[in-house]
């Protein structure tokens, strides 16, 4: 997909097949169903990561639901903070979604099952304060960000995250029919449904492949038993989301600093969304609207905090949205995030979501989180690999990266918080490749006062 700028001044988007125009500010029909794909892409990590942490500490259901939708609301802020802004202080502007961080989600269980949900929250919206002001110096940090730290990282994400696609594809983890022929056959129907629509379909068809693909395969799965909707008729109507609902939060200094440590591992993950979707737009975002963006980020971890949730990060998924879609509107995304508000209200529209079959939105995920290993290939694509130094940093840093996350027992002897550290695959990608891009240019990487990042093209637009 390329860009260029209309006469208008929109930023118009041309997708490879027939050069079809489709202008970033579409129209509102368009836009809608684009923003439903989002929320469709959203709604895995948002039910998973306090299902997860529920069951680590011995939640029941009920309290489980209830940090589901406030994972919900959560989400909601967080996106519309990042899309609309506020001045040209907080907010990239960008079309970029935010959910629940996966990083910090094991610090959270251990701190849960000592001290309980308001020490998680305490430690939640401290670390997101200290966040806000590490942003501050967001100019000094991106230095140690070059196209081959980020494109290791961002190929790393991708690898991470393929395997637990293909386990959705198959099942999902624990299920009794797992890797049955008629989840197979759903999970891959629905991922050559996808790609056949944005290979020859026509510009709706590609604004919407990820749409038609979900519904199509629950439609499917329903003669075959695997579409349950009776969780739906004991949800409740209508429930709202009040800050402080567990109590206070607790300010422990453990919790903080474990938290901040994670969460500096989210910014990591933050700072290559900003690649990603460079990447898909063929635009270069500067330091100022990035800047504009952690901030956002930062406020909303704090915001997450209070209102019962956790915290977030920017979705590599929504970027793949907008590859596949074609729509980099940030309507879309601002849609999704109203879209996210109304069903962390209704939790029976959001426990209608949960009902999707899991092959089915596993078939999804591997569409998706394909997208990202690519655009991770795509930026080492315009490093100079033939410089063995840069061979060195891509190839010592991906090995760590896979090997850390395949092998998390090789870190079991440390303690506890430097094992789930290093046995984090992409900490060791940033950690590996940041140290030994700064070693092998060490004598010009400190003369740099500026990092060496993007020409101007701040809230959207295209780079002069």
């Amino acid at each position: 997909m390329e860009n260029y700028q209309g006469m208008d001044g929109d930023i118009v988007s041309v997708t490879a097949l027939g050069k079809a125009a489709v202008p970033a500010k579409s129209e509102l029909a368009e836009n809608l169903l684009a923003g439903l794909q989002h929320v469709l892409t959203m709604c895995p990590g948002a039910i998973a990561v306090p299902m997860i942490l529920g069951n680590g500490m011995g939640l029941d259901h009920q309290t489980i639901a209830f940090l589901i939708a406030a994972n919900f609301f959560a989400a909601a802020l967080a996106t519309l903070l990042q899309v609309v802004g506020v001045g040209k202080f907080v907010g990239s502007k960008l079309p970029i979604a935010l959910g629940s961080a996966f990083a910090p989600l094991g610090p959270m269980i251990i701190i849960g099952q000592a001290h309980g949900l308001p020490a998680v929250f305490g430690g939640v919206i401290a670390s997101g304060a200290i966040l806000f002001v590490v942003c501050m110096g967001i100019n000094r940090i991106l230095k140690f960000f070059p196209p081959i730290v980020l494109g290791a990282f961002l190929t790393m994400v991708g690898v991470t995250l393929i395997p637990t696609a293909f386990e959705n594809l198959a099942g999902g983890a624990g299920a009794v029919n797992f890797g049955s022929p008629i989840n197979l056959v759903l999970g891959f129907g629905v991922l050559l449904l996808i790609v056949l629509l944005n290979q020859f379909g026509n510009t709706l068809l590609r604004s919407t492949a990820l749409l038609i693909g979900l519904g199509t395969g629950t439609l499917l799965a329903i003669p075959f038993g695997l579409v349950d909707l009776s969780p739906v008729a004991g949800a409740a109507l209508f429930d709202f989301n009040l800050p402080f609902h567990f109590g206070m939060p607790e300010f422990r200094l453990d919790a903080i600093l474990i938290m901040t440590l994670f969460s500096v591992i989210n910014m990591v993950q933050c700072i290559g969304v900003f690649a990603f979707l460079d990447n898909v737009r063929g635009t270069t975002t500067d330091e100022a609207t990035i800047t504009r963006g952690m901030r956002a980020q930062s406020l909303s971890q704090m915001m997450a905090g209070v209102f019962n949730s956790f915290p977030s990060a920017m979705f590599n998924e929504n970027v793949s949205v907008v590859k596949l879609s074609g729509n980099d509107s940030r309507q879309s995304v601002a849609f999704a995030a109203v879209l996210l508000l109304i069903l962390s209200l209704c939790p029976k529209l959001s426990t209608f979501i949960t009902c999707i079959p899991t092959p089915v939105i596993g078939g999804a995920m591997v569409a998706l989180f394909g997208t990202i290993a690519a655009a991770g290939v795509s930026i080492l694509a315009k490093v100079d690999l033939s410089d063995n130094k840069n061979t060195l940093i891509l190839g010592a840093g991906l090995a760590a990266g896979v090997g850390a996350h395949f092998t998390t027992d090789a870190f079991s002897g440390l303690p506890e918080v430097a094992a789930m550290l290093f046995s984090n695959g992409l900490f060791m990608v940033a950690l590996v490749t940041v140290v030994l891009n700064v070693v092998f240019n060490w004598k010009t990487f400190w003369e740099r006062e500026e990092s060496p990042a993007p020409c101007k093209g701040g809230e959207g637009q295209l780079a002069e």
